[in-house]
């Protein structure tokens, strides 16, 4: 871009001021999308391991301004389609509420398949709705009893601890911040977010854990907020573009790659070289729910699972011109 003179800017009328901010914001936007796919290219298709491109010098230009501190106690969500059967417990609190000993339950459970366990809360009408009691049946009674019991004593309705928090190496696959192999959190600011990130589908349950920080940890924020253009430009086009250029780095955490390993490169490179820089995780804008944000712990032991909730997703709600996003809640939400 070429240097921008103030004297001659502010020679000119009203009218064409604009023009030229408006042409420097085009010329400027291109310099950046260029500067990012080379960026990208050279490490896919030239240097995996190494660059010294202005794209990591933006990286530590901003390092300042992007440190936060997180102190312990901060909580964070994590989800994963629940795929398991475990209701157990609920079954267990079921025959208690029904008169069994516990010999008989624990006879019943070694002996039922997941069939038969399903079926029997099927039968006793697993959902029950609140009203006169003299109306249900002893079954009835008996789960609506055995459901407030176990909303009330099971933290982990969901996932467990172990399958809550991040796989284990062998199991680990190419993400956005992580290599295949190598372990990071992911993990969201708020419960709702993590629910759109694993892209349920009508009628899947997600399990959505709670986490809580168990120490102080340093992040590199890339959700700072962007200041006006025209006031970038005012303070240096130089300064203007070293801003779009590190909008332009959240961005590239932020978009979609659909399954593409090739994509997670040059995200993986910088999550390298913030870790190198000290810091123990990151932070973006998640693009599947406006206004969540993505958090990237390095170490996953910073953080413990405490609890899981289950979520059934009841329906997809779409607005025109915007992405496909997930409506979750029950059935009499707008679809």
């Amino acid at each position: 871009m070429e240097e921008f003179n103030m004297d001659e800017f502010n020679s000119l009328s009203t009218d064409d001021q604009w023009l030229v901010l408006l042409l420097l914001v085009l010329e400027s936007s291109k310099n950046v999308e260029n500067q990012v796919q080379q960026f990208e290219n050279d490490l896919i298709y030239k240097n995996r391991f190494s660059s010294k491109h202005a794209v990591v010098d933006a990286i530590h230009k901003h390092e300042k301004d992007a440190t936060i501190i997180v102190q312990p106690g901060k909580t964070y969500y994590r989800a994963r389609i629940f795929k398991d059967f475990s209701i157990d417990k609920l079954v267990k609190y079921y025959l208690k509420e029904l008169g069994k000993t516990d010999e008989q339950i624990k006879e019943i459970l070694n002996t039922w398949d997941k069939t038969q366990k399903a079926n029997a809360l099927s039968n006793a009408e697993f959902f029950v709705n609140s009203g006169n009691q003299q109306n249900y049946t002893p079954e009835q009674i008996a789960i609506r009893n055995a459901q407030q019991k176990w909303r009330k004593g099971v933290k982990f309705k969901g996932y467990g601890p172990r399958d809550s928090t991040a796989p284990k190496p062998d199991k680990v696959t190419n993400g956005r911040a992580n290599p295949d192999h190598i372990r990071y959190l992911y993990v969201c600011e708020d419960e709702e977010t993590p629910v759109y990130e694993v892209r349920p589908i009508i009628g899947d349950q997600v399990s959505v854990a709670r986490f809580r920080l168990s120490k102080e940890v340093r992040l590199y924020d890339l959700t700072l907020p962007k200041k006006p253009f025209e006031e970038q430009l005012f303070d240096s086009v130089e300064e203007y573009e070293s801003a779009k250029l590190f909008n332009a780095i959240g961005a590239m955490f932020s978009r979609p790659f659909n399954g593409d390993p090739a994509k997670y490169i040059a995200t993986q490179f910088l999550a390298e070289e913030i870790k190198n820089m000290g810091f123990d995780g990151l932070r973006f804008n998640s693009s599947l729910n406006t206004g969540g944000i993505n958090v990237v712990l390095f170490d996953p032991d910073v953080c413990r699972a405490i609890s899981s909730e289950l979520i059934e997703v009841k329906g997809i709600h779409i607005e025109k011109d915007e992405a496909q996003i997930y409506k979750i809640g029950s059935n009499n939400q707008s679809q």
